[in-house]
């Protein structure tokens, strides 16, 4: 396991004053600061991380300096202002929250603070965990 310190996140919309679709460099940073939250990276979360980036050509400069921003302790984490960006981002935020089996308080706080922030109802969250528990049924 690797050490982090616990990222200090603000949420901020994104992009700022537009529309365009959210970069998939945002939402691996996301991942990483749900990672990181609970001031450990386990074996599970790397091994997510890893596929992510790989599926979202996230290349190794890129990971490195994500995780380098992490670990400052400070990063603004974009909102994406898509609805489809929204359920995609917080369906992954789930998952790395749940891939170590351990759901630690601070993650659960982070997902709540960004489920909120991108507007969803707590029936929104639920039905939106019942997916991605569907989907990886």
């Amino acid at each position: 396991m690797m050490g982090a310190s616990s990222p200090l996140a603000n949420f901020e919309p994104y992009p700022p004053g537009g529309d365009k679709p959210m970069e998939r460099i945002d939402l691996f940073r996301h991942l990483v600061a749900m990672a990181a939250s609970d001031g450990t990276f386990t074996e599970s979360e790397v091994q997510m991380l890893a596929v992510r980036a790989n599926q979202w050509n996230i290349t190794q400069q890129q990971f490195d300096d994500v995780i380098t921003e992490i670990r400052s302790g400070h990063v603004a984490l974009a909102i994406p202002q898509r609805m489809e960006e929204k359920v995609e981002l917080l369906k992954n935020m789930m998952h790395m929250m749940a891939i170590d089996g351990d759901l630690a308080e601070e993650e659960k706080r982070m997902c709540a603070v960004a489920s909120a922030q991108m507007g969803f109802t707590s029936e929104q969250f639920d039905q939106i965990l019942d997916e991605l528990l569907n989907d990886v049924a």
